[in-house]
């Protein structure tokens, strides 16, 4: 009787050990499964908000004709997902499982969701490799035409610019460099955007100097046609001996004639017609002795110290 009694008592013992301990193992599970839920709305959020992002959009909206390694573009645009999260995942991402689950339901929901977390985590981390090899393709690429406009820029400047070549030497060194940066194979996005926007400068010093020298020499043409114009047309010719000119001079009358007018300050009596319509004359312009003549419609005058 004894050896039956106990026998019912580590029976009914076990029993209870058994289920505080499977208990236990669910109420485990259960917890584990809730934090997983938890992980993954978190990690899914992230990997939504990424693939939203402007350096996502960006990056899609590069053409392969704007980098210089095509493939980079096509390896992105298969990788960017257009559903988020992609369906299969969302069907086998179990998150609102209860306690009314079994603990092996728990169990395997909470491995499922671990795994997708690390899948989100490393398609993060992919489609980030992927833009970041567009970016620097295209800014490659970049590098490249701003080489190709430096070394067309050099050669079109040559004895064009204001400043002694120093635009265009500074140019030469910093184009050396560029050239140097693109073909290194170690050289990143930043190096090569940087590099550029250096190149960049330079090329518009040059370009700023070329435009100087433009200017200053349409003003020195400007003033040399100023003073050719000036020259052909300034004042009247006068011959023999100093020259009187002004208001006190005699003036032919228009159309012609025999007519005139005497100078300020008093002159001699008119003398007679030369013959070609103009009178001679002999007398003091501004009490300087004088004489004058007509030659044509033009009337010259000799004054006489």
């Amino acid at each position: 009787m004894v050896v039956l009694v106990l026998a019912v008592a580590v029976i009914c013992g076990g029993g209870l050990w058994w289920h505080n301990h499977a208990v236990r193992e669910h109420d485990q599970a259960l917890t584990s499964y809730r934090a997983a839920v938890r992980d993954y709305a978190s990690q899914e959020g992230r990997y939504r908000s990424y693939l939203d992002s402007d350096e996502v959009k960006s990056a899609s909206a590069i053409k392969e004709e704007e980098v210089s390694d095509a493939k980079t573009v096509l390896a992105m645009s298969r990788d960017v997902r257009t559903t988020k999260p992609a369906s299969s995942r969302k069907a086998s991402a179990k998150t609102a499982l209860t306690g009314d689950a079994s603990t092996g339901e728990l169990k395997k929901a909470t491995e499922n969701l671990a795994s997708q977390i690390t899948r989100m985590k490393t398609e993060v981390r992919t489609i980030k490799a992927k833009v970041l090899a567009v970016n620097t393709s295209k800014a490659h690429k970049q590098l490249s035409d701003a080489i190709g406009n430096a070394d067309k820029i050099l050669a079109d400047s040559n004895g064009k610019v204001l400043d002694g070549d120093h635009s265009r030497d500074e140019l030469t060194k910093t184009l050396d460099s560029a050239k140097k940066t693109l073909e290194d194979r170690k050289s990143v996005l930043k190096t090569f955007a940087d590099a550029k926007t250096t190149l960049d400068t330079k090329i518009q010093a040059v370009n700023n100097a070329v435009e100087a020298k433009a200017a200053q020499d349409a003003a020195d043409v400007a003033a040399a046609q100023a003073q050719a114009a000036s020259a052909a047309t300034g004042g009247s010719s006068y011959s023999g001996g100093s020259s009187y000119s002004g208001g006190s001079g005699y003036r032919a009358p228009s159309g012609g004639g025999s007519g005139y007018r005497a100078p300020s300050g008093g002159g001699s009596a008119p003398a007679p017609s030369n013959g070609g319509g103009h009178p001679t004359w002999t007398g003091t312009t501004d009490n300087t002795p004088a004489t004058g003549h007509w030659n044509g419609n033009d009337l010259y005058v000799d004054t006489k110290f």
